[in-house]
C-alpha cells in the first residue's frame, strides 16, 4: 500500500501532466483554428463565433455578445464580416418579428467542414484506442475545464 507521501507526490504528478497536456491541446487548437481561419478568409474570433452561431443555432446578437464577453458592436462587426463571406444570414426571430436571429449558413459550413476531414478522422481513429468509459471521463473533464474557462473569460472581459 503506498504511503501518504506517494499518494500526494502520484497526484501532484498526475494534475501537472494534466496541466501540461491541457497547454499542448490549447495552442495546438489555437494554431489550427488560426491556420483554418486564414484558409476560409476569417479571423480567428470570426470563425469561433460562427462555431458559436452552428452549436446554438438561431441565437441572437444579443445571446452571441453574452456568450462570446464581446461588446455588442463587436459581435456586430463580427457578424457583418461572417455575412459579407458567406457564413451566416440574419433572419427576423420567428417568436418576435422585431429581433434578429443570427443562422449559420451550409454553403458557408460547408467550405469550413472540408479542412476538417483529415482531423476528425485522424481523432476517431484516437477515439478508437480509448475504452467508452474512458471517453466519457475525458469528455467530462474538458466540459467542466471549459466551463471554468468561460466563466473566467467572461471575469477578464468584464474587468
Amino acid at each position: 500500500m503506498a504511503s501518504s507521501t506517494e499518494r500526494d507526490a502520484d497526484r501532484a504528478a498526475a494534475e501537472t501532466a494534466v496541466a501540461d497536456s491541457g497547454r499542448l491541446l490549447s495552442t495546438a487548437m489555437i494554431l489550427f483554428h488560426t491556420s483554418l481561419s486564414k484558409k476560409v478568409g476569417l479571423g480567428p474570433t470570426d470563425e469561433k463565433v460562427l462555431e458559436l452561431v452552428q452549436r446554438h443555432r438561431n441565437v441572437s446578437p444579443r445571446q452571441l455578445a453574452e456568450l462570446t464577453g464581446l461588446a455588442k458592436n463587436s459581435i456586430t462587426d463580427v457578424l457583418d464580416r461572417l455575412a459579407r463571406r458567406g457564413f451566416v444570414t440574419r433572419q427576423p426571430d420567428p417568436a418576435d418579428g422585431r429581433k434578429v436571429i443570427v443562422v449559420a449558413a451550409d454553403e458557408g459550413i460547408a467550405r469550413i467542414a472540408t479542412h476538417f476531414a483529415g482531423l476528425m478522422g485522424r481523432l476517431a481513429d484516437l477515439n478508437a484506442a480509448f475504452s467508452p468509459e474512458e471517453l466519457r471521463v475525458v469528455a467530462e473533464y474538458q466540459r467542466r475545464a471549459a466551463e471554468i474557462q468561460e466563466d473566467e473569460a467572461r471575469r477578464l472581459a468584464a474587468d
